[in-house]
């Protein structure tokens, strides 16, 4: 794999700077308009229905 250097943005110019930031906002711009629609649907967690799902359940459960 190819490591990419960036350059370090304190030798940059504020223009580039600048150029950069607008590039990646640009480009995420278009991958949000661009990406397809998400469709709603049921959002399965793996959780039979006896399981808990809650981390912290509202009745703390009674030790033996």
């Amino acid at each position: 794999m190819t490591t990419i250097e960036l350059p370090s943005p304190s030798e940059m110019t504020p223009a580039a700077r600048a150029a950069e930031v607008s590039s990646i906002l640009a480009a995420a711009i278009v991958r949000t308009l661009v990406a397809p629609e998400a469709t709603e649907g049921a959002v399965r967690l793996g959780f039979l229905p006896d399981q808990r799902v809650h981390a912290t359940p509202s009745q703390p459960e009674k030790l033996s």
